[in-house]
């Protein structure tokens, strides 16, 4: 309170005066000397008030002490209390937190397998040593749990990781250090050209190989080898495909010293390439803009060399998906892109560079059987395109941005599709190709769908395929940590694929006819579900096989055997009714024959006594005949016949030397042949001209040249027998030419 002076007036009485505390001169006045004149008007208000007018819940202004303390006189009482921040723990916090505590318990349960946590907490230390060395009864789990599908991979050591897990843990294939996988060795050893040591094509039993997990076709391989060691014998012979190493062309070293850049002019050969490439790759991969693309060529004004190894990578691959697997000019053009792709253009900041990569390790060193340099260089074509911050949803971008936007993600959409179709079936981890960091949004329908020619398709096959391979990612990394799954890990798993696949959009599942890019993709999509559901629950399957079970198994591990068994069993039913003739559905339906015979071979060697053998035999048998009529449209189909046919025959000299009865005698029939000289079929022919005009008469040409797929069932052919409406597409688009063979001069296109 201010003080009150009285004064004595000459009536003897007195006037009191009220004294007027002297404002607090504030910091805007000392400064600069500005006038305050109109700031004594304004409420000074603060966020954090003082403890005491807290306490009496008034208002505070802020200062120190404060003028709520200084009228009360309490300018003791005015202090702050220290402000404490609410922490929110990071993604990434929590996730160390989930993995220690996942590791923890790991501990826990191999210590105390028939133990509680509650029962543990009262012990005491003595008590817990005690414990620690009672037996372990039977019916403790032998395996460690798997990590939840959601939670970031758990690090457990590879001595309990064998210990948990033997009977899948020694096929695993860990180099040693000799370990040689030169994958140009071929010019140096008597290998086929087709031979790799990731489908196990190369037949090698020594340890020289890379790593491959038990996911891995490899693994099947050692378990019939485990199952039936005689089995070695009839793989060992060289194969009688060697002779094709001396078939296709060696793929030449490149001069560390950049190629001379010059322009490529337009031409009508290089036009039918391109046209290829947008006609049956794009549609898997669009991160093209195929209008800007083609007005580039057309122009034929650039020489620089992102743009110059991009597009020999499209002629590459377009002279793979025309022609025939006889045909090797793709060579020529992959050696001219490799030409302007020297080690300098990794540390370049053109999207281009990364594209040309993506076609590179994602397709073409994948066609020519080179699995692991194709793994190599995809993941420097990610790394790369993190740098450019492909992985990011800039917030920059403006309208005018929108087509450049729209680039940007279908190309980072596309390196990590090519990247988990190539590597599900290695064993190995997916090394965190999608996670929290990644935030860039899917492609857009109708940005660039006028730009595209992937007729009724556009976008809508690689917004599917996003989905799917971020489930198949989650299997993938799960696998390469025990492929031996908990059965509720493997069951919700397996829930997704199934709900993906039964949510697809119709045009996607239908059978209905449509334009030849659709068809492809909707084909292969479906081949490549069937094929991920049946590697989810192989491993229980190989560990039936590799420890003999085939008594009374637990109903959870019958599903997963049954359902793996219906899954190669679909595959091959698909294939043999879905596959045309041209290099990128039989390049495809080949692997995936491939990958579903291991699961018939496996199961007869297993149950070699088992009714339905003669059921798996039939499998076989189909898979032989498709892979024999495949030969023209899949570099691989000779070779992966030849394995197949090798352990197949094995398998019936087992089953007749153990006294099985009706054992399935093998003809002619069909072109299955027995003999070691005369095995491989007369390919099947393509007539063109009569197929052509046969479709023309039929009047089903469309603005794509056909009308793709099956209704109800196909045309009938001139000898009453059903026909594949299906073949002959490109044999129209590239036989016109004028060009008198099937192999397209490379000078024509690159100068």
């Amino acid at each position: 309170m201010a003080p009150t002076i009285s004064v004595p007036t000459q009536g003897g009485m007195f006037h009191t005066f009220q004294g007027v505390t002297p404002r607090k001169p504030s910091t805007d006045s000392a400064d600069g000397g500005k006038s305050n004149g109109n700031t004594g008007s304004k409420r000074i208000t603060t966020p954090h008030a003082c403890a005491e007018c807290k306490r009496r819940k008034i208002r505070c202004d802020g200062q120190q002490p404060c003028g709520q303390c200084l009228s009360s006189r309490a300018p003791k009482k005015c202090f702050y209390d220290k402000h404490r921040q609410r922490v929110i723990p990071s993604r990434k916090t929590l996730e160390a937190l989930s993995q220690q505590l996942e590791e923890c318990r790991s501990i826990l349960k191999r210590l105390y397998p028939n133990e509680q946590v509650s029962t543990l907490l009262p012990l005491s230390r003595q008590e817990l040593l005690n414990r620690l060395d009672r037996p372990v009864t039977a019916n403790t789990p032998t395996s460690l749990p798997s990590p939840p599908p959601n939670t970031s991979p758990l690090r457990q050591d590879l001595d309990s990781y064998q210990a948990s897990d033997a009977s899948l843990g020694s096929f695993e294939q860990m180099p040693g250090p000799d370990a040689e996988w030169d994958e140009e060795r071929r010019g140096r050893d008597t290998l086929p050209s087709e031979a790799d040591d990731i489908n196990a094509l190369g037949l090698g039993m020594d340890r020289q190989t890379s790593y491959l997990g038990a996911s891995s076709i490899k693994a099947a391989l050692m378990v019939m080898l485990k199952v039936q060691p005689q089995l070695r014998n009839s793989l060992t012979p060289p194969l009688n495909s060697v002779e094709m190493t001396s078939n296709l062309p060696v793929i030449r070293q490149r001069s560390i010293v950049p190629k001379d850049t010059s322009r490529v002019p337009w031409s009508w050969k290089g036009q039918t390439l391109i046209d290829a490439f947008f006609k049956r790759i794009h549609v898997f991969i669009p991160m093209l803009d195929e209008a800007t693309f083609r007005s580039d060529y057309l122009e034929g004004q650039r020489c620089d060399a992102p743009w110059l190894a991009l597009l020999n990578m499209v002629f590459a691959m377009g002279s793979i998906v025309a022609m025939k697997s006889d045909d090797f000019s793709h060579i020529n053009y992959y050696n001219r892109a490799m030409e302007h792709i020297t080690i300098d253009a990794f540390g370049s900041s053109h999207i281009e560079t990364v594209q040309a990569l993506a076609i590179i390790g994602g397709y073409y060193l994948h066609y020519i059987n080179r699995p692991n340099m194709a793994n190599a260089v995809i993941g420097a074509a990610i790394r790369m395109a993190s740098a450019l911050g492909l992985h990011r949803e800039s917030l920059a971008q403006g309208g005018s941005d929108m087509a450049a936007a729209e680039t940007r993600r279908r190309t980072w959409w596309s390196l990590f599709c090519l990247d988990t179709w190539a590597t599900t079936t290695m064993g190995r981890p997916s090394f965190g190709r999608f996670g929290p960091a990644i935030n860039i949004a899917s492609p857009e329908f109708g940005v660039n769908q006028s730009r595209d020619s992937a007729q009724h398709a556009g976008i809508l096959p690689l917004i599917e395929n996003i989905k799917f391979c971020k489930i198949a990612t989650q299997i993938q990394d799960m696998l390469a940590i025990t492929p031996l799954l908990r059965a509720e890990d493997r069951c919700n798993m397996d829930g997704q694929l199934v709900n993906w696949y039964s949510n697809l959009p119709w045009l996607l599942r239908t059978t209905d006819p449509c334009a030849e890019p659709l068809y492809i993709a909707r084909c292969i999509m479906k081949w490549r579900y069937q094929n991920l559901r049946m590697l989810l629950h192989r491993p229980v399957l190989l560990t039936k096989a590799s420890n003999g079970v085939n008594t009374q198994a637990a109903e959870q591990d019958f599903t997963a055997v049954e359902t793996c068994r219906e899954m190669a069993k679909a595959t091959i039913e698909d294939i043999s009714r879905e596959w045309t003739r041209n290099q990128m559905s039989g390049w495809n339906a080949v692997w995936f024959l491939y990958q579903a015979a291991m699961i018939p071979l496996v199961s007869i060697f297993w149950e070699w006594s088992s009714p339905r053998v003669p059921e798996w035999q039939k499998q076989i048998e189909t898979i032989l005949e498709l892979l024999d009529s495949m030969e023209e449209w899949s570099l691989a189909a000779r070779r992966s016949r030849e394995v197949v046919w090798r352990m197949y025959e094995a398998s019936r000299q087992t089953s007749a030397s153990r006294g099985s009865e009706g054992s399935l005698q093998v003809t002619t029939e069909g072109g299955l042949m027995i003999n070691d000289g005369d095995f491989h079929l007369s390919p099947i022919g393509l007539e063109t001209e009569d197929m052509m005009g046969m479709m023309d008469q039929q009047g089903i040409w469309d603005l794509d040249g056909l009308s793709w797929g099956q209704q109800n069932q196909g045309p009938m052919s001139t000898d009453g027998g059903m026909c594949d409406v299906n073949d002959g597409m490109m044999g129209m688009d590239y036989t016109s030419m004028g060009d008198p063979g099937p192999m397209i001069d490379p000078a024509f296109f690159v100068q």
